[in-house]
Order: structure tokens, then C-alpha cells, then sequence
């Protein structure tokens, strides 16, 4: 048996024993990192998609979806915990094109008047690309609708997004992955409207604990940081409650006021209900 069809029939095993009648966490965090592509459609209607993520204590969620439809469907079934941000991609392939696509405002602009997303995001581009023209337009357009930007990108490409949007709010996804923490500071330090989403964030943690580096960085940012799961695949949705509560094991060993800014506060000053 594939992989992806192991973790779809796990997904839906999940779905049909644990959901039913949950209730929704006590430790509520909000999610700055959460997709719902086609592939699980299928297999966790919205319905079941939004049940799950109340079981997992999650209250409010950023959520992008290839194609983006997947965003609006959540939304439409439930906008208070559904923040909906418009991925720019077309389809799964324009993900490796959409940053050259001559089209793509004119399909940015009829996609936002679906619903009232709050961001372009999350989009993958990587170096150079990030300077190309699509991409400049749809950072003027961010900045024109007063949107966030979610990018996934390395570090030459961030830097040249927050050169084109110093006055944008950009919630960097995976915080870089490997990026040092000295040059996330000094990042930091430059553009401050420049915020770092957590989910496979390397160096972090080790055997669960907190690395001295990174506590010292969460303390000294606390109202920078946003939690993320990632739910970029159906394995990721079927471990959503576990991946939830390794986040909340690491926020335990925060300060309370500190744990409460990056499990809640954060995500809901940037996007206010």
C-alpha cells in the first residue's frame, strides 16, 4: 500500500472514531500554519476537516489550500476560526511557475472577491524569483488591500521581499527552516513588521526541551512569533491533536504571559476578529 493512501485511510479511521462528540480544548492556541488541499478532500469533508482542529484545541487558523478553494470551503463553514489566505497558485503544478506568470494579478484580483482573505500566503519562491515582476505586483497588491504575506522562501528571497514590503506584515513560514537565530534577529531588529511562524522550525527543540538559543530568542521577541502544524499533507492532519500538544509542551516551558502571545495574542492582533 502507497504511503498517501496508508495516510488518507488512517485520516478517515481518525475522523470517524475520535471526532464525534469532541469538544474543544480548555488550552486553546490559534494555528498559523494550516492547508487543506484537494488530495483529502474526499476523505475529511469541511465539516470533519473544522471538527478535528477544534479537537486538537485549535481556535482560530490561518488557511491556505491548493487550489484555494479548499480555503473557502473551510471559511464558509466556519469563519470564526477560519482566517482565509489566497495561495497564488492555479493548480498544483503552477506552484513552479506562478511567480513567472505574466496572468497572475488578474487571477489574484478575481480570487478576492470570493472571500475576505486576509493574506497572500502561503507561497513558495526562492532566490532571485522573488524580484520577478508577478511577485512584485502581488506585494503592491498585499500592500493596496492591507493583506499579510506568508512566504516560503530561503533567505536570499526574504530579503528581497522585505525590501519591496518594509510596511507589510510578512509571516515568514518555518522561520527560514535552518536560517541561523543571530541572522533572524538581526532580521528582526530591521524590519519590524517581520514576524516567524514555527512549524519545522530546526534547532529548536532537542528530546522535547527547548534549546537555551531559542528560549533566549522567544523571550526576547515574544509578540514575533506565531505557532504553525503544517497540515500540508493527510498524515499531518491524522497526527493534528499530537502535533498540537508537542507545541503546548514546549510553550509550558515559557512564561505564561510569553506562551500566551505565541499560542494566542500574536495571531489575533495581526488579524483582529
Amino acid at each position: 500500500m502507497k504511503r498517501s493512501t496508508f495516510s488518507i485511510l488512517l485520516l478517515v479511521f481518525i475522523v470517524a472514531t475520535a471526532t464525534a462528540g469532541a469538544s474543544e480544548r480548555a488550552d486553546i492556541i490559534h494555528d498559523g500554519h494550516i492547508h487543506y488541499n484537494q488530495d483529502i478532500w474526499s476523505a475529511l469533508p469541511a465539516r470533519d476537516a473544522l471538527q478535528l482542529l477544534r479537537r486538537a484545541g485549535i481556535q482560530r487558523a490561518l488557511v491556505s489550500a491548493t487550489p484555494t478553494e479548499g480555503a473557502e470551503r473551510l471559511y464558509r463553514e466556519n469563519p470564526d476560526l477560519v482566517i482565509p489566505m489566497l495561495r497564488p497558485y492555479k493548480s498544483i503544478r503552477h506552484r513552479y511557475l506562478w511567480f513567472k506568470d505574466p496572468t497572475l494579478k488578474p487571477y489574484l484580483l478575481a480570487q478576492l472577491a470570493r472571500v475576505p482573505y486576509r493574506g497572500f500566503g502561503e507561497f513558495h519562491v526562492y532566490g532571485e524569483d522573488a524580484g520577478n515582476r508577478p511577485v512584485r505586483e502581488m506585494i503592491a497588491l498585499a500592500r493596496e488591500r492591507k493583506l499579510a504575506l506568508h512566504p516560503h522562501a530561503n533567505l536570499e528571497a526574504m530579503k528581497i521581499i522585505l525590501a519591496q514590503a518594509q510596511d507589510i506584515t510578512v509571516i515568514w513560514a518555518h522561520g527560514g527552516f535552518d536560517v541561523p537565530a543571530v541572522t533572524l534577529r538581526e532580521l528582526f531588529q530591521q524590519y519590524p513588521k517581520l514576524y516567524i511562524e514555527l512549524s519545522y522550525r530546526e534547532g529548536m527543540l532537542q528530546d522535547g526541551e527547548l534549546t537555551a538559543r531559542w528560549k533566549d530568542f522567544l523571550l526576547e521577541y515574544p509578540q514575533r512569533f506565531l505557532l504553525g502544524m503544517d497540515t500540508y499533507k493527510a498524515s499531518r492532519w491524522a497526527d493534528l491533536p499530537g502535533l498540537a500538544d508537542e507545541a503546548r509542551n514546549w510553550l509550558a516551558q515559557l512564561p505564561d504571559d510569553v506562551a500566551e502571545d505565541i499560542a494566542r495574542n500574536n495571531l489575533d492582533r495581526l488579524f483582529p476578529r
